[in-house]
């Protein structure tokens, strides 16, 4: 169903796509009508793709919903051009927060969730900064972390705590796959995954095209 709808169907279409677009969570699919009918549902993911974005379902804590986030292609056209790329503390400060409350408790068996979406253990700027052999000073982690809440790459879980803001949610499976790639070759850089990574990437990487004679024209 792609084709004309009528103005109740556009109305309910736009709605769900600017409640997906701002949404700092995830939106229920019954609390839109275009998210909960199959055929305008496909409409709304056909007018996200027509932008560079997509539709994508998640669940939290029982919550069936979905949110949007960029396309894997235009996520590397954006990297690319230096679009939305984390200053160096903001990366690393990201970066050691996910391995306090994802990854390490994951290994662990304290959750078995694949989301970064996670409710805790949590983390605090403190422990970030203990984390990097105070490489960074007390200022710059507090102004990073500052930065990454306004993205809402962060969030303030009980006592303070630092988690995992809702934007993560907006990954797409093969972005979400390569951050969990990213922070084994940061941790592990001599392990055989992170080699069997870097082959695996540097395999994927086209080859560049070969320089063309120039062409002699007649006169």
């Amino acid at each position: 169903m792609t084709g004309v709808l009528s103005d109740r169907e556009e109305t309910l279409v736009h709605a769900a796509i600017g409640a997906l677009e701002i949404s700092e969570g995830i939106v229920p699919g019954e609390a839109f009508p275009a998210l909960s009918d199959d055929a305008l549902r496909a409409v709304v993911a056909h007018r996200l793709k027509e932008t560079g974005r997509v539709l994508l379902p998640r669940e939290h804590r029982g919550v069936m919903g979905y949110t949007s986030g960029y396309d894997d292609a235009a996520a590397r056209r954006m990297a690319s051009n230096g679009i939305g790329i984390l200053p160096e503390a903001d990366r690393a400060v990201l970066a050691i927060a996910l391995l306090r409350t994802v990854a390490i408790p994951r290994s662990g068996g304290q959750h078995r969730s694949t989301s970064w979406f996670s409710d805790g253990p949590g983390t605090s700027a403190a422990e970030i900064r203990a984390n990097t052999d105070n490489y960074f000073t007390r200022d710059h982690v507090r102004f990073a972390v500052r930065r990454l809440k306004a993205r809402r790459l962060l969030r303030s879980g009980y006592h303070g705590q630092l988690l995992p803001g809702p934007a993560l949610l907006r990954l797409t499976e093969a972005q979400s796959t390569r951050l969990w790639e990213d922070l084994v070759l940061v941790t592990l850089p001599d392990s055989l995954w992170a080699d069997i990574i870097r082959r695996r990437r540097e395999q994927a990487i086209p080859p560049a095209p070969k320089p063309q004679p120039p062409q002699e024209h007649e006169p």
